[in-house]
């Protein structure tokens, strides 16, 4: 099982594509693959409220993401379907957190 818990630095829309998330890796051995496309994965609120989504791509914005660029950043991104972004009237924000699912 996957073990990594994420922090949300940075969400934005990208029109006709879905939002961008900027990840912090707060904790855990996280390799690139385990967020890969198609992957399933819970995002939680500041209040605790989960919803899950899945990774529709890897934006190519800063580089390739690699293990190596992320151990040393510390930082991911990921692309996610803007009605999982936006759903019951609550944005995806800063402070959210990323976790495995199950």
């Amino acid at each position: 099982m996957a073990d990594y818990r994420f922090r949300v630095s940075d969400a934005f829309a990208v029109p006709l594509r879905g939002w961008i998330l900027r990840l912090k890796l707060l904790e855990g051995d996280f390799e690139p693959r385990m967020l890969a496309r198609g992957t399933s994965f819970l995002l939680v609120d500041l209040d605790g409220q989960e919803r899950e989504t899945k990774v529709l791509g890897l934006p190519a914005t800063a580089g390739r993401q690699t293990k190596d660029r992320v151990q040393q950043s510390r930082e991911f991104d990921i692309l996610i379907p803007a009605e999982d972004a936006t759903r019951d009237g609550s944005e995806v924000t800063l402070g959210w957190e990323v976790r495995p699912q199950g």
